[in-house]
């Protein structure tokens, strides 16, 4: 028995992966709402957001991190001046 479910866990993953994330995704979503609270689990989940945006820009950019620190530095410089 035990064999068959994780045959048939192995099938679901393969078939449905999208699925099996969307749901497992629900079920922490709503347990942080009921253990921490809606605005607090609204922050984090805001902050993974920008997080993933902002991984997904370095992915596409070959010098993604090297250009902001850069900028960075050039704004720096011009508040000195």
């Amino acid at each position: 028995m035990k064999e068959e479910f994780k045959e048939w866990l192995a099938m679901v993953w393969q078939e449905d992966r999208g699925q099996c994330l969307g749901l497992a995704s629900g079920i922490i979503l709503a347990l942080m709402i009921l253990l921490i609270g809606f605005w607090r689990t609204a922050f984090i989940v805001l902050c993974g957001v920008v997080g993933l945006c902002i991984g997904r820009k370095a992915d596409r950019e070959e010098d993604f991190f090297g250009r902001i620190a850069d900028d960075l530095l050039d704004r720096i410089n011009r508040l000195r001046s």
